[in-house]
């Protein structure tokens, strides 16, 4: 009996560790993301520091971190909070969190579209609002350690 107990919770914690290392594709995914996000954003701040904005230069770089903040949509599935930064609360409020997505992707469609126009007021408010976004949901979803 002893031995059939010892099987069964070898069997449980294997099948707990394959659950939470299904979603380490995703994980390693969305932390990538993050980190090209964010060198990307990096790279907006940087083109608008500059005297003469340069719209070739903003225009793609607003686009790439549309698309990347669209696909790092699709990165939370549920369950994928085990080894990573990302608080469970994502889960508990999926709807908020991926509004904030939203928000933050429909930013950067802004300063695509204000690229299109030459517009540096509409540009630099949605890159304002971007950032606040971003820190927004850092303060709300993302572990501290």
């Amino acid at each position: 009996m002893e031995a059939e107990m010892k099987k069964i919770g070898l069997i449980t914690l294997l099948s707990l560790s394959a659950v939470a290392a299904d979603y380490a594709q995703e994980i390693e995914a969305r932390q990538d993301n993050f980190q090209y996000l964010d060198a990307t954003v990096d790279l907006l701040d940087d083109a608008f520091d500059k005297e003469v904005l340069d719209w070739n230069e903003i225009m793609p770089l607003a686009q790439s971190a549309h698309l990347t903040v669209e696909e790092q949509k699709t990165l939370f599935p549920e369950g994928s909070a085990d080894n990573s930064r990302a608080r469970t609360k994502i889960w508990a409020q999926k709807a908020e969190f991926e509004g904030k997505f939203d928000t933050l992707s429909q930013q950067f469609i802004l300063i695509s579209e204000a690229a299109v126009e030459q517009d540096d007021v509409a540009a630099r408010a949605a890159l304002d609002k971007a950032f606040a976004q971003c820190r927004s949901c850092h303060m709300n979803y993302r572990s501290l350690w």
